[in-house]
């Protein structure tokens, strides 16, 4: 391994590291937890909606798939959640695709009496996760760079 290669990543690298944060995101959701820098809970349901959830009823167009009201979760469908992959990998970067943005994009912003429930971005948490990552493979390139092969020859007279 060439020095200059010890800390150059590679699309690979970004694929993996781009597919873990996606789901680190989605999990966040699941168990209420905002990607806004201080990754704080997301604001408690209302009761009326928290009910009509809780019985199946929350969804526009049927049965709601999800009930879980505590804590909030943004799974009514699934849909929004599940759409959420990592995508374009490059040599120094990935994109989280948010396909379903529009739903992505209302939940992130206060909307008069509706709560912020923000999954855009990475709290500090997950921030941490991506040096930790990068962190780690520096570390593991270094090790891989400074091992070398010792010979040594003893001439006994």
């Amino acid at each position: 391994m060439k020095l200059f290669n010890v800390v150059k990543t590679t699309s690979t690298d970004w694929k993996i590291l781009g597919g873990k944060l996606a789901t680190r995101i989605v999990k966040d959701a699941d168990n209420g937890i905002s990607q806004d820098k201080d990754g704080k809970r997301f604001p408690s349901y209302t009761v009326n909606y928290a009910l009509l959830k809780s019985q199946g009823k929350a969804g526009l167009k049927g049965v709601s798939k999800d009930r879980q009201v505590s804590p909030p979760n943004l799974r009514l469908t699934g849909k929004m959640l599940d759409s959420i992959k990592a995508q374009n990998a490059k040599s120094t970067s990935v994109e989280i695709l948010y396909a379903d943005g529009e739903k992505v994009i209302g939940h992130s912003k206060k909307r008069g009496k509706k709560p912020k429930r923000n999954i855009i971005g990475l709290n500090d948490k997950n921030q941490q996760f991506v040096e930790d990552y990068f962190s780690k493979k520096i570390e593991n390139n270094i090790l891989r760079y400074v091992a070398k092969d010792i010979k040594i020859d003893l001439d006994i007279l």
